[in-house]
């Protein structure tokens, strides 16, 4: 099950469409847009759904910081995403679907962990 979230809409960026800087859960993130089904603003608040984007070659490691936050680098779409893996579920500032990592990492189910990500995708949801 994917969770809503309320976010509101930071700025959009004017020379890459599909980028937006948001707030969510007092979190700012920088994310791409997969889904929009119509036009968005900057102020605004707006329901939306989110998925992590991984690389092909996962970095993904156990740390014993239990505080859940999301670190963007540098100017681009990646990031380390700080969480704790709980099933099929990776709970972070919001909660990803985790794309079958505690099957191919069970030994960190249940542990917080850093998972390094390409991105964060962001869906809006139809008014």
């Amino acid at each position: 099950m994917i969770n809503k979230y309320p976010v509101q809409i930071i700025e959009i960026d004017p020379i890459i469409e599909e980028l937006v800087v948001l707030e969510v859960n007092g979190t700012i993130l920088r994310c791409f847009v997969s889904h929009c089904p119509s036009a968005i603003e900057a102020g605004e608040t707006y329901e939306v759904e989110f998925d992590m984007v991984l690389p092909n070659e996962l970095r993904i490691s156990k740390i014993q910081n239990e505080n859940l936050y999301v670190e963007m680098l540098e100017n681009s779409f990646s990031c380390e995403i700080y969480g704790y893996l709980d099933g099929d579920t990776f709970k972070s500032v919001v909660e990803f679907p985790d794309q079958g990592i505690h099957f191919e990492y069970p030994h960190l189910n249940g542990h917080f962990v850093k998972i390094n990500a390409e991105r964060i995708d962001v869906s809006f949801l139809t008014s």
